[in-house]
């Protein structure tokens, strides 16, 4: 899948956040996270698992270089659309023909200035259930990521397309997510006032259908 300029999916194994080189002139922090409501309708413990992995990258951030007040862009995830539903196709939006649920459970992520601007390092935890009406052992799910620039408007979106593989008879299954972004900017200006949001790509009727349950 080719990726529109300021995005790229890291694929990675044991390091969600894989080392780059640092130049002469280089910042990097922890991201500042927002979070969103409605993340907690998943059992802890699947939650906790893939939660435990994310926050364990902590340790990435460091400061190398000249350092400078800069702070990063904030990240975090539109609560509309922190979580979906599939539903077998065709069939009624019932508890019986619900294929899987998912969730984002948790993000982390740091940012890194450097002469050509700001590169964002977001790691997603997203978490499925098995449903009553679940035939194949893997949930295809799409999510995007959006920067928008301090004015409110969009500067870019990516929809990214990822699968949750299920063990034999797992009820849930999860899938780490690494995702780097980067915002052009002039040497030194700092980029606190923008930000990237995410979650999953819905259709009108799963984000309808997400509205609903809210309003219960």
């Amino acid at each position: 899948m080719s990726q529109p300029s300021g995005f790229s999916k890291v694929g990675c194994v044991g390091n969600l956040f894989p080392a780059r080189p640092q130049p002469p002139y280089s910042q990097t922090m922890d991201l500042p996270l927002f979070s969103a409501a409605g993340r907690h309708w998943l059992s802890a413990p699947a939650l906790a698992a893939f939660t435990a992995a994310t926050l364990a990258l902590g340790g990435c951030s460091s400061f190398s270089g000249e350092k400078l007040d800069l702070a990063c862009p904030k990240v975090g995830i539109l609560s509309e659309t922190a979580k979906v539903t599939l539903f077998r196709p065709g069939s009624a939006a019932g508890p019986t023909n619900v294929v899987a649920h998912a969730v984002i459970g948790d993000y982390h992520g740091s940012c890194t200035y450097d002469e050509t601007g700001v590169t964002i390092d977001v790691g997603l935890a997203l978490v499925a259930e098995r449903g009553p009406a679940m035939t194949e052992s893997q949930t295809p799910l799409s999510y995007f990521v959006v920067i928008s620039k301090p004015d409110g408007t969009i500067a870019t979106k990516q929809v990214l397309p990822t699968t949750i593989d299920f063990p034999a008879n797992a009820p849930r299954a999860g899938s780490l997510e690494s995702l780097q972004l980067h915002i052009p900017l002039p040497k030194g200006q700092d980029a606190r006032t923008y930000q990237a949001l995410v979650g999953f790509q819905l259709n009108p009727e799963q984000l309808e259908y997400n509205r609903r349950a809210v309003a219960k």
